[in-house]
């Protein structure tokens, strides 16, 4: 009897998987799995730890002259962001947000992705919401593009994931400072955090994207907007 109930169990697994795999568009999962890796290969070439085989890789892959592998760099990225947006626009005009019961995971998170690169956060954020809260995609995925548009217009952001870095002049020396964006809810902040589904707190956030050394403070909303309007004189 144990045995059949394990037959009887796997069986109907199964035939979930088949059923699940059946309304997958696989064409749209094949095509947004292409997209995703023309938004990643430049920044990919970008980080420090990228090796130089892979960047000749890169180099050759993209076919790439000694200019736009350097100074133009930049642009041919811009040049990809502004196609891939292009065609996730009439993927979304036709399917609508293609989330995990379209397109299954990872594919589900490259829209997201590519608006997230894009200007058009503020357009799209009501469609990613709605998309998070259908568990589409992971709802903190929503989370870091709302914190996003927020720091954008200037505002305090909710979930503490985005940081920004200036330039400062001090005894002659010029640095670069990084910070948190100020955080509207700060006492809160870490359990929001954790109902949106990251998995650190705002601190360790911190830590593990701009260093062990980087020490924490939260500033307040005046106070980043003088850092910011002292930078840009």
């Amino acid at each position: 009897m144990k045995y059949l109930f394990f037959i009887i169990f796997f069986s109907i697994l199964i035939n979930s998987q088949k059923i699940q795999d059946q309304s997958i568009n696989i064409q749209l999962k094949n095509e947004l799995a292409q997209i995703d890796k023309d938004d990643q290969i430049y920044r990919e070439f970008m980080l420090p730890d990228t090796s130089p085989e892979r960047r000749k890789e890169i180099i050759k892959e993209k076919n790439l002259t000694q200019e736009e592998a350097t100074v133009g760099l930049g642009k041919k990225m811009d040049q990809q962001d502004a196609e891939n947006l292009a065609k996730i626009e009439k993927i979304i005009a036709k399917y609508g947000y293609p989330g995990k019961s379209l397109v299954g995971e990872p594919e589900n998170k490259t829209a997201w992705l590519v608006i997230q690169h894009s200007p058009k956060i503020n357009q799209y954020l009501p469609l990613i919401k709605k998309a998070a809260e259908e568990k589409e995609l992971p709802f903190r995925l929503y989370a870091m593009m709302l914190d996003r548009q927020l720091v954008q217009e200037d505002k305090e952001q909710i979930y503490g994931t985005q940081a920004r870095s200036f330039t400062t002049t001090k005894d002659g020396k010029t640095e670069t400072v990084w910070i948190i964006w100020p955080i509207k809810d700060f006492t809160n902040v870490n359990r929001l955090r954790e109902e949106a589904g990251f998995g650190q707190t705002v601190q360790d956030y911190a830590q593990n994207m701009l260093g062990k050394d980087f020490v924490f403070k939260n500033y307040t909303l005046e106070e980043a907007l003088q850092l910011q309007n002292r930078n840009k004189k």
